[in-house]
C-alpha cells in the first residue's frame, strides 16, 4: 500500500508540473511533493532501493552514451580546466565554511565538512571519525544542498543558452542497439560495479555504466545504445522519489538559524561557481557558459547529468569535470581536510 502511495504521488507530480511548464518536471515533482508530505503529514511512503538503483543505473547509461571517441580525447585537453575549476570551487566551499561556523554558532569541524561538496554518504562517514563535528548537523546540510541544488540550478539553466535538444529526442526516438559491443559493455560493467562495490565508492549504480560506456564507445567508435524519451521520464522519477524520501528527518533537525546559515552558504556557492564558469568561457570561448556552469555546480552527478540531458547541455564535458571533482575529493580533498581536523582536535585536547 506504501509502496503504490509513493508511485501515485509521484506519478501525478511529474505530471502536474510537467503540464505547468516546470524545468526537470520528473524530477523535480516527485522530489519536492515527498518531501512536503513526508515532512507536514503523517502519511507513511516507501520506495525500495532497487528502484533508485535502476534509476541511476539508466541515467548511467544515457550519460555514457553522450561520449564519443573525440569527447574522451578532450578530457586530457581540459585536465588543467578542471583542477582549476575544482580546486577554486573546494577553495570557495572551505571559505564560506568559516563563514557558515560564525552564522550558525557551529564547530569549525562541522562546518567544513557539511561545506565540503564531497557528497552526503562520504562526509558523514568522515564526520563520524572528527571529534568535534556533529554529524547530525553535516548530515543535514548536505541532504539541504541537494535539495537547493537541484532545484535552483536547473531554473537558473533555463535562463541559459544551450543546444538544440530536439535532434537528439528524434534520434532517441529511434530505439539503436549493438548487441556484440553492448554484451561485452554489460560484462565491463559487471567487473566495474563489484571492484567499485569492493573499495566502498560512491554512486557506483551511476559510474559503473557511465565509465563502461564511455571506454566501449571510444575504442569502437560507435554509439551502442540510444534509448527512448520515455526511458529518461523514469530515471527522472526515480531517482525524484527517492531524493525527496531521503531528506526524512529535515525538519526535526532544522533550526531557522541553521537553515538561514545553510541557504547563504549555498547561495553563495552556486554564485561563485556562476563566477566561475564566467573565467573558464572567457578562457574558452568556444565553449557554452552552460556547460561550465552545470560543471562547476555543487550538485551530485546524477542530478547534473538529468539536468544537463534536459538543458541541451555537452553531458560528456559535464560528466567529465564532475568524475574528476568527484576523484579529487575522495582522494584528495576530503581525506587532506579530515587529517587537519584530527590534529586540530589533538591539539585542542578533544
Amino acid at each position: 500500500m506504501k509502496l503504490l502511495r509513493t508511485a501515485l504521488v509521484a506519478i501525478v507530480a511529474g505530471f502536474t508540473f510537467q503540464q505547468i511548464g516546470m524545468f526537470l518536471p520528473w524530477l523535480l515533482g516527485p522530489m519536492l511533493a515527498l518531501l512536503l508530505l513526508r515532512q507536514f503529514t503523517e502519511m507513511e511512503f516507501y520506495w525500495p532501493r532497487i528502484f533508485r538503483t535502476v534509476g541511476l543505473i539508466l541515467l548511467g547509461v544515457m550519460i555514457g552514451a553522450s561520449f564519443t571517441r573525440e569527447s574522451v580525447l578532450l578530457m586530457w585537453v581540459d585536465l588543467p580546466y578542471m583542477l582549476f575549476m575544482t580546486v577554486s570551487v573546494i577553495v570557495a566551499a572551505l571559505l564560506f565554511g568559516l563563514l557558515f561556523s560564525k552564522m550558525a554558532n557551529e564547530s569549525l569541524q562541522t562546518s567544513l565538512l557539511g561545506s565540503m561538496p564531497g557528497g552526503l554518504s562520504q562526509m558523514v562517514l568522515i564526520s563520524e571519525e572528527v571529534n568535534n563535528a556533529n554529524v547530525t548537523v553535516v548530515s543535514v546540510m548536505q541532504t539541504f544542498r541537494i535539495f537547493l541544488v537541484v532545484t535552483i540550478v536547473p531554473l537558473l539553466t533555463t535562463f541559459f543558452v544551450g543546444r538544440e535538444t530536439t535532434t537528439a529526442a528524434t534520434q532517441a526516438n529511434d530505439f539503436s542497439f549493438s548487441p556484440p559491443a553492448f554484451l561485452a559493455a554489460i560484462t565491463l560493467g559487471i567487473f566495474f560495479y563489484l571492484l567499485m562495490k569492493k573499495f566502498s565508492f560512491p554512486a557506483k549504480e551511476l559510474l559503473a555504466p557511465v565509465l563502461v560506456m564511455a571506454i566501449v564507445q571510444s575504442f569502437t567508435g560507435t554509439t551502442l545504445i540510444e534509448m527512448p524519451p520515455l526511458l529518461t521520464i523514469l530515471a527522472q522519477l526515480l531517482v525524484g522519489a527517492h531524493l525527496g524520501l531521503q531528506m526524512e528527518k529535515l525538519r526535526e533537525n532544522m533550526s531557522m538559524r541553521l537553515a538561514f546559515a545553510i541557504v547563504v552558504n549555498n547561495v553563495l556557492l552556486i554564485a561563485f561557481t556562476v563566477f566561475i564558469a564566467y573565467i573558464l568561457v572567457a578562457m574558452l570561448p568556444e565553449y557554452l557558459f552552460l556547460d561550465f556552469f552545470l560543471s562547476a555546480a555543487p550538485g551530485g552527478m546524477a542530478e547534473m547529468g538529468i539536468t544537463a540531458l534536459a538543458a541541451g547541455a555537452d553531458v560528456a564535458l559535464i560528466t567529465s569535470f564532475h568524475l574528476f571533482r568527484l576523484f579529487f575529493i575522495l582522494l584528495l580533498a576530503a581525506p587532506a581536510v579530515a587529517y587537519v581536523l584530527k590534529k586540530l582536535d589533538a591539539k585542542t585536547g578533544n
